[in-house]
C-alpha cells in the first residue's frame, strides 16, 4: 500500500503554507486571482506516472501575496450574526441529488464529505483522517477521524459512510464520474475500504469534486430515502454550523455547532480549520441587485454576492465597504434543447455559433467595463494545468453571412426561438437578453425571451418542447478536475443541464480520462472533450466572467476562494 496523505501532515503543512487571512483593509478595494494548483507534476515530454498528492509549483500570481509570507496572526471573535445577501434560494438542500450553486453554498456549512480541495487545489482530508492506494492502484482505503459528531450528537462510523455512498451513487447527478467504483466496504468501525474495476487517476478527484458531493449523513436518516424526500429537520451533518431552519425565498439560518470536530486551525480551502466564530449565518436571497447594494450600505447586509459592475467606482470610494474583484470565477454558456427537434439541428447550432458576438454580450454582462472580463476559447481558465486552445477558429466567429447560409440549411422557418433566463443571476439575464436581440437583428430570427426564477429555469430544462436556447454558468468544471464536465455532457449524466445532449465520441473520451496512468493521456482526453464541444456545439461559450462581491469594512477574516460563502473563519470586529 502506498500512503498518500494524513490529516496530522496536511495540518503541519497547512499552517505552515497557507496564510491566515484576516482582513482586507478599510475602503480599499482588492483584485484575486483564483489560484490553481496541478496535483501532477511533469517531467519534460516523458510520460509521467501520477502521484496523487504531488504540486506542481506554479509561479507568484500578481495581485496575491506569496504564501512564504505569513502576515501576523490575530485571533477572531465569537458572537453575533452575519448576514449574507446571496443571488437566489437553494432549489434543495439534498446536495447529494443536485448541482446548483446555490445549494452547495448552503450545504458546505453543515454537510462535509470524506476529502476536499486546499486553497490551491490539491486533495486533503476532511473528515477522513489518512487514505492509502493498493500498488496496483485499485483499492483506495480511508481511513477516518475518530470521534466526529453529527450534529445529533452521534459519532460518524463507516457504517455512515458505505451508507452514504450507496444512497449517493443512486441520486448523484455525477454517475458517469464514478463508473470504475466496483466495490466498497467498511472494514471496520473506522476504516472504508473502495475497489475500482480498473485504476484511474480521477477517482480521488470525484470524491473531492465539491459540486453535488458525496456528503456522509447518519445511516438511520439517510438509508433508503429517494431524492427529494429527506426532510429539512433531518438534513444533519458535520459541519461547523447545523441547519436550523430553511424557508425557501427566505432565509436558510446556520447556528454554530459546539462540538464541531475541526474548530481549530487555518481555514484551508473547504478544509483546515473551519472556525465558527458567529452565533449564526443567515442566508438571505435577494435576487434584486439595487436592493443588495443598498442592504449593504444601510448596513442589513455583512457580505453581497455579485454588485453591479457599474457600482463599483462609487463602493471603492466608501471607507465602510470593500468591494473585491474575483478572477477566474465563471463563464456563461449558451444551451442548446437537444431534446427539440428545432435547437438539435447541427446546422441551426452553426449557424448560433457563426453569428454571435461573443465580445458585444461580455460587454453587456459587465456593463462596457473590460477589466472584468476575457475573451479565450477554453473551457478551462488560463491558470489551469488543463487549458488548451483547441477550437478557436470556432470561437467568436462573428461573421453573419456564413450565419445565414447555415440557417437555410437547418431549414429554419420563422419558427419562434424560446430562449429562457432568469434575474436572479444578472450574467445570465444579459447573456440570453443580448443574444436574443442579436440573432433576430442579424439573422431575423423569431426570438422570444421568457424571464423565470433560477428554479423555474432549471425546471423548465427538463421539458423537451417548450424552449430552445437557454444560459448557467460553469465555474467548479473550469477549476477543479476537468472531468467534472462529465456531469453536464456525457450521455449517462441525469443533470438538468445536459438538456437531452449526448455524443458517443465524447464518452468515450471521458472514459478515455478515467483510465489514464499518465498526464499526457489525460491532456488528450480532454482536448479532444473540447475540440467537440466546438464541433457539436453542446453549447457556446461567452467569456470569462470576473466577479465584483463586496463586504462591510468591519468584516474581518473573508478571503474569496471558489464559490463565496465561506464564512467560517470570518468575524466582525466592532
Amino acid at each position: 500500500m502506498r500512503p498518500v496523505c494524513n490529516s496530522g501532515l496536511a495540518t503541519a503543512v497547512s499552517r505552515r503554507r497557507f496564510l491566515r487571512w484576516i482582513g482586507l483593509g478599510n475602503g480599499a478595494s482588492l483584485v484575486i486571482p483564483m489560484m490553481f494548483g496541478c496535483r501532477q507534476r511533469e517531467a519534460g515530454t516523458e510520460s509521467t506516472p501520477i502521484q496523487p498528492g504531488t504540486p506542481t509549483p506554479q509561479p507568484p500570481t500578481p495581485g496575491v501575496v506569496p504564501r512564504e509570507v505569513t502576515p501576523t496572526v490575530t485571533e477572531g471573535r465569537f458572537g453575533g450574526i452575519f448576514r449574507a445577501a446571496t443571488l437566489s434560494t437553494p432549489p434543495t438542500l439534498d446536495v447529494m441529488t443536485n448541482v446548483a450553486a446555490a445549494t452547495r453554498e448552503a450545504a458546505w456549512f453543515f454537510l462535509e464529505s470524506l476529502i476536499t480541495y486546499s486553497e490551491d487545489y490539491q486533495i486533503i482530508p476532511l473528515l477522513a483522517e489518512s487514505w492509502e492506494i493498493s500498488d496496483d492502484g485499485l483499492v483506495y482505503t480511508f481511513q477516518l477521524k475518530r470521534g466526529v459528531k453529527f450534529h445529533n450528537g452521534d459519532e460518524m462510523t463507516a457504517e455512515d459512510v458505505v451508507a452514504s455512498v450507496k444512497r449517493f451513487l443512486e441520486v448523484t447527478p455525477r454517475k458517469a464520474a464514478f463508473a470504475l467504483l466496483e466495490s466498497y466496504e467498511a472494514s471496520d468501525e473506522y476504516t472504508v475500504a473502495f475497489r475500482l474495476s480498473k485504476p484511474s487517476s480521477v477517482f480521488l478527484d470525484a470524491l473531492a469534486y465539491p459540486v453535488g458531493y458525496l456528503a456522509i449523513m447518519p445511516k438511520e436518516i439517510i438509508e433508503g430515502k429517494p431524492a427529494g424526500e429527506i426532510p429539512i429537520e433531518e438534513m444533519i451533518g458535520t459541519g461547523p454550523y447545523r441547519l436550523a431552519e430553511f424557508k425557501p425565498d427566505q432565509i436558510t439560518r446556520l447556528v454554530r455547532f459546539d462540538e464541531y470536530h475541526a474548530a481549530t486551525g487555518t481555514p484551508d480551502g473547504l478544509g483546515g480549520g473551519k472556525i465558527p466564530y458567529f452565533d449564526e449565518i443567515h442566508l438571505i436571497p435577494v435576487p434584486e441587485a439595487g436592493a443588495r447594494v443598498a442592504g449593504l450600505e444601510a448596513g442589513d447586509y455583512d457580505w453581497i454576492a455579485s454588485v453591479p459592475y457599474t457600482d463599483y467606482d462609487r463602493l471603492k470610494s466608501n471607507p465602510d465597504i470593500t468591494p473585491v474583484i474575483v478572477q477566474d470565477v465563471l463563464w456563461p454558456v449558451i444551451m442548446f434543447n437537444h431534446a427539440n427537434p428545432l435547437s438539435a439541428n447541427l446546422s441551426f447550432r452553426r449557424a448560433i455559433q457563426a453569428a454571435l458576438d461573443l465580445e458585444a454580450i461580455a460587454n453587456a454582462i459587465v456593463s462596457g467595463r473590460k477589466e472584468f472580463y476575457r475573451l479565450q476559447p477554453s473551457l478551462w481558465f488560463p491558470s489551469s494545468p488543463w487549458y488548451n486552445d483547441v477550437g478557436s477558429e470556432l470561437y467568436n466567429i462573428h461573421d453573419v453571412e456564413r450565419a445565414k447560409r447555415l440557417l437555410a440549411d437547418s431549414g429554419y422557418n420563422g419558427e419562434e426561438i424560446i430562449m429562457v433566463t432568469n434575474r436572479n443571476y444578472d450574467n445570465m439575464y444579459k447573456t440570453i437578453v443580448t443574444a436574443a436581440e442579436q440573432l433576430r437583428n442579424s439573422l431575423g430570427l423569431n426570438t422570444k425571451v421568457e424571464v423565470l426564477d433560477w428554479p423555474g429555469q432549471r425546471a423548465r430544462w427538463r421539458e423537451a418542447n417548450s424552449w430552445h436556447m437557454s444560459t448557467t454558468w460553469y465555474s467548479s468544471q473550469a477549476l477543479f478536475a476537468p472531468d467534472a464536465f462529465a456531469a453536464i455532457f456525457a450521455c449517462s449524466a441525469t443533470s438538468d443541464e445536459r438538456a437531452g445532449y449526448c455524443n458517443q465520441e465524447i464518452d468515450e473520451w471521458f472514459a478515455k480520462a478515467a483510465a489514464a496512468t499518465t498526464i499526457e493521456e489525460r491532456k488528450e482526453a480532454y482536448t479532444n472533450i473540447q475540440r467537440l464541444f466546438y464541433e457539436d456545439i453542446y453549447g457556446i461559450k461567452v467569456a470569462d466572467i470576473f466577479d465584483l462581491q463586496a463586504l462591510r469594512s468591519n468584516i474581518k477574516g473573508w478571503r474569496p476562494w471558489y464559490n463565496p460563502t465561506r464564512f467560517w473563519g470570518v468575524w466582525r470586529e466592532d
